[in-house]
């Protein structure tokens, strides 16, 4: 039988990812992590110097779209509010624990934040 703390894990695990699938892949309203677009809609990708370049977080089901698990590896990263997703790099996860100023659209780069 496995401790108690592993079913605290997994369930605290599998909350997190239903919040997070429903803010970034279905667009809930009262997101908690949001799309940084232009003026037109297009995806911004921040330029800036990222604080760490990671792989995705890799404890989540199978069939877990990438952007969460991205999502996940800066949640648990202290400091972490914004992050680019890049789906065509090895280590996808481009962290942020500042704000960065400067985008542009880039082809399989993506940008979100959790806003405020």
């Amino acid at each position: 039988m496995a401790p108690v703390n592993y079913f605290t894990e997994i369930a605290w695990l599998m909350m997190m990812m239903m919040v997070l699938m429903m803010a970034v892949v279905n667009g809930a309203r009262q997101q908690s992590v949001k799309l940084k677009t232009s003026f037109d809609g297009a995806a911004l990708c921040a330029r800036d110097p990222p604080t760490a370049n990671v792989r995705m977080y890799q404890r989540m089901p199978a069939g877990t779209p990438d952007v969460v698990r991205c999502s996940m590896a800066c949640t648990g990263s202290e400091g972490c509010k914004h992050f680019n997703y890049m789906s065509a790099e090895p280590n996808p996860c481009q962290l942020y624990n500042y704000r960065p100023t400067r985008f542009d659209v880039v082809p399989d780069c993506k940008h979100y934040y959790q806003p405020g």
